[in-house]
């Protein structure tokens, strides 16, 4: 796929896209069991985290590694357990992503500055969001605050199935070991909106590596930080982005069309099969104003669009 450079000491980039550019996240689970295998997998291979964000179709991070064999380890390790664990809860089986990763190394802090700018500012080059700081799934707002998308959590003073479900958290993620699909549900069942909200913020906060002291020490400060980041939406030479579309904003319109049609998860359209698939396209097309090539993409479906 692209080239693979690798520098002692200098920070990574590496880019993962999905096999035809298919969608893998959508919905909160398929997320955080991602983040939540890449930073137990990262403490473990001793990795220093600048970022990651987890866009619709791809993933793109930033990291150091003692060596390019530790980098290469790393990213198949997080790769072969999140498909297994993905792969089971879907229904499915193959591969997910494109054999091989892209990777780019950064040394000095103009380059580093633009691979920063480039990761955070993916959601807003595809429309997701106006600022990199919006984002959820960029974790950039968590530089600021432990929780940025809900109300404070005081744990004392919660109700008791949510003290529950702290506490289970907290127990997993001692232990070293990733949230599944099957445990987030059960965490989350019962939950009313704010306080989904007050665990998925405690959830990444609670396994969260990234190194966000390193990030801002690039920049002097916080607030430097932020200006720059959406000042300057970066850029990236050195590895082949595939766009197979300009925006992902019309994914959400599809996601919201298919539970709103009685769905229980969006991810739940690629368990249909074919011919139901093929059906629901054709339903997609007059119902929403996606593109054919993002629905083909959102249902898991080979077809040829113009």
């Amino acid at each position: 796929m692209e080239k693979r450079k690798f520098q002692r000491e200098a920070v990574n980039h590496v880019y993962q896209r999905t096999l035809s550019g298919f969608n893998i996240f959508y919905d909160l689970e398929d997320y955080l069991v991602y983040y939540t295998i890449f930073c137990v997998l990262a403490e473990k291979y001793g990795i220093v985290v600048y970022g990651l964000c987890l866009m619709i179709d791809h993933i793109h991070s930033l990291f150091t590694a003692r060596s390019r064999k530790i980098l290469s380890q790393f990213i198949s390790h997080v790769t072969l357990l999140f498909v297994k664990e993905y792969n089971a809860a879907h229904g499915r089986s193959g591969p997910l992503f494109e054999g091989r990763f892209g990777s780019a190394s950064k040394r000095g802090l103009k380059l580093l500055r633009t691979a920063i700018a480039y990761l955070y500012n993916n959601p807003v080059e595809k429309l997701l969001c106006r600022k990199a700081q919006e984002y959820r799934w960029n974790f950039l707002a968590y530089a600021r605050s432990s929780h940025p998308y809900s109300s404070k959590l005081v744990i004392r003073n919660a109700p008791y199935k949510l003290q529950r479900v702290i506490k289970e958290i907290d127990y997993e993620a001692k232990s070293g070991r990733h949230l599944s699909y099957a445990r987030l549900r059960r965490l989350f069942s019962g939950l009313d909106r704010d306080a989904r909200n007050q665990v998925i913020d405690y959830i990444i906060v609670r396994y969260s590596v990234i190194r966000y002291d390193l990030l801002v020490s690039c920049y002097g400060g916080y607030e430097n930080m932020i200006t720059a980041i959406n000042s300057n939406a970066g850029s990236e030479y050195d590895i082949n982005e595939s766009m197979y579309v300009k925006s992902d904003k019309e994914y959400r319109e599809l996601y919201r069309y298919v539970c709103e049609k009685g769905f229980a998860k969006a991810g739940d359209v690629i368990t249909l099969s074919n011919d139901e698939k093929y059906g629901l396209f054709g339903e997609l097309t007059r119902h929403t104003s996606a593109s054919m090539v993002q629905i083909s993409k959102f249902l898991h479906l080979n077809v040829e669009c113009k």
